[in-house]
């Protein structure tokens, strides 16, 4: 199915030697001119069942896995049995490679690395809103409780929209749970991230527990949505390996990489990325979603037409600065806008900065996005290792 548009200018972008290399991303308006293109083939049966069973991860100490002779770790009971695991057993595996890399250090492919949309995955223009299902807390006077936000919120776009992430590209963002220790039950932090190759996906820096060596675990719940993947209960999967760039704050390089043990995406598709382009600034073309728990954290939310305010250059890294919202849980979530070939990352939701000058001159107060070279290094590198 050919995409319609309605006729604008800004559209058509620059071209330079019959290339659309610098072509301007897409706006607001031209997205929603667009026709959703559905489905060209049905998935096919390795996809639907990848997707559709729950693969169990278990870790056994070495020294239990031999059973003594006449042992049972399973015992029959009425309507079902039970698997007694040794002890010090978990559910899930631990992370098996940490890298940093030095800045600068990874080669940058030329130009935009392309997005990968399955021929069963329908692709969807816009998001479809679903709203927050919460109980409003009261005192015992009866009045209603607001909930505090240590994050930053600007207000110069329409409120962040919890939406239903069905279709392409939405349902390769989800939801990253970090556990600092792999053995503990409860997990330690959340934040967000987006499929970026067959295995890969990318999320922030300062969500990779980098103190914890080798004791620590991740699960990427892809399209999650109260509780689990919107894709099936096969649309989650255990972090191999996490690559990211030395110096790991709210800064340019505030970026890593992870290797997924399944391939999400080869079965949902991928976001493509680039590095951004000066002559995109102020122009109001740009998305973030995340699962902000001043939203609902069990529920992605959607900001779009933010536009950039300025970039700084730090190496082969830049500070993109911004005034979407963004606060706890969107760590890690794709900064990304819309090309004719579909979706692109230009970077990743580091966090917040406030600089104070004398008298106030020269004072800024931003949300962050890491991204530029940097981010298109360590993203290819991810792609031509983990396929």
């Amino acid at each position: 199915m050919t995409p319609t548009y309605g006729i604008n200018p800004e559209r058509l972008g620059k071209v330079e030697n019959g290339s659309t290399k610098n072509q301007l991303p897409l706006t607001l308006d031209a997205l929603a001119r667009r026709d959703d293109e559905p489905t060209a083939e049905r998935a096919p049966e390795d996809v639907r069942i990848g997707l559709a069973q729950s693969r169990l991860a278990v870790t056994i100490p070495s020294d239990a896995l031999t059973l003594k002779e006449g042992e049972r770790h399973d015992q029959s009971k009425p309507g079902g049995s039970e698997l007694l695991l040794p002890e010090h057993s978990f559910i899930g595996i631990k992370v098996r490679e940490i890298r940093l890399h030095e800045r600068g250090s990874l080669a940058v492919p030329e130009g935009p690395q392309k997005p990968h949309r399955p021929r069963w995955q329908r692709f969807q223009c816009c998001p479809r809103p679903s709203g927050v299902e919460r109980k409003l807390l009261r005192r015992s006077n009866g009045r209603i409780v607001a909930p505090t936000d240590s994050g930053r919120v600007y207000g110069e776009y329409p409120a962040r929209m919890p939406f239903y992430p069905s279709g392409y590209p939405w349902g390769c963002i989800g939801r990253l749970v970090v556990w600092a220790d792999a053995t503990s039950p409860n997990w330690s932090s959340y934040g967000s991230a987006a499929l970026i190759g067959t295995r890969a996906i990318l999320t922030a820096a300062h969500m990779v527990p980098w103190g914890s060596g080798s004791n620590w675990k991740a699960l990427f719940i892809a399209g999650y949505y109260d509780g689990g993947s919107v894709s099936g209960s096969g649309g989650q999967s255990w972090v191999t390996s996490a690559h990211g760039y030395a110096g790991n704050s709210v800064s340019a390089h505030d970026m890593a990489v992870m290797r997924l043990q399944d391939p999400l995406g080869s079965w949902l598709g991928y976001l493509g990325f680039r590095e951004y382009d000066d002559d995109w600034e102020g122009g109001s073309y740009w998305h973030l979603v995340g699962y902000p728990s001043a939203i609902t954290a069990e529920r992605p939310s959607w900001q779009g037409g933010i536009h950039v305010i300025d970039d700084d250059e730090d190496g082969d890294g830049q500070e993109l600065e911004h005034h979407g919202d963004d606060t706890g849980g969107d760590s890690g979530g794709p900064f990304f806008g819309f090309w004719d070939d579909g979706p692109y990352v230009i970077g990743t939701v580091s966090g917040y900065e406030e600089i104070s000058g004398p008298l106030g001159i020269g004072s800024e107060d931003n949300n962050i996005v890491a991204g530029g070279p940097a981010l298109n290094g360590i993203c290819n590198y991810a792609r031509q290792n983990w396929p």
